[in-house]
């Protein structure tokens, strides 16, 4: 199951944010939707992560940090504001404050589901993220990404 589509959510007063039932039924399939990793993501986002994605990124951090001083110092760096946080009864999450500054979020917050995380925006800080690609920089964009894969 992955995660799609795009939800624009209230936060209240005490930074929660109510994760759409699309969304946690999405986690509860992938066995474990009882909490997701908040944490900062790039580009001024946060990354809500399930424990399925949870789990195959710290496999990956803990495969290739501990042997140099580079990885440790981004395994630092990266997972230093990292939050568990648990879905209430309600459907809620509470944003921690300083994830909240971080990421400029105020009494709304755009959730976009990018198929393993979801990504938690600021709605103005989102639309200054994708502003500078045209249409064409993202036909080019694909290739790269998506194009024939090596051996094809």
């Amino acid at each position: 199951m992955t995660f799609v589509g795009s939800r624009r959510c209230a936060i209240d007063q005490k930074g929660r944010i109510a994760i759409p039932a699309e969304l946690r039924r999405a986690a509860d399939r992938r066995k474990g939707g009882e909490w997701f990793v908040l944490m900062p993501g790039f580009e001024g986002c946060l990354m809500l992560l399930d424990r399925e994605a949870w789990q195959r990124l710290e496999e990956r951090l803990r495969e290739n940090a501990l042997g140099s001083a580079r990885g440790r110092a981004f395994q630092r760096a990266f997972l230093k504001d990292a939050h568990q946080v648990t879905v209430d009864s309600q459907g809620r999450i509470t944003i921690p404050p300083s994830l909240m500054g971080l990421a400029e979020l105020g009494r709304e917050a755009e959730l976009r589901g990018l198929i393993d995380r979801i990504e938690v925006w600021a709605p103005d800080r989102f639309d200054r993220a994708i502003a500078p690609f045209t249409p064409e920089d993202l036909a080019a964009m694909a290739e790269d990404a998506l194009g024939p894969r090596r051996g094809d």
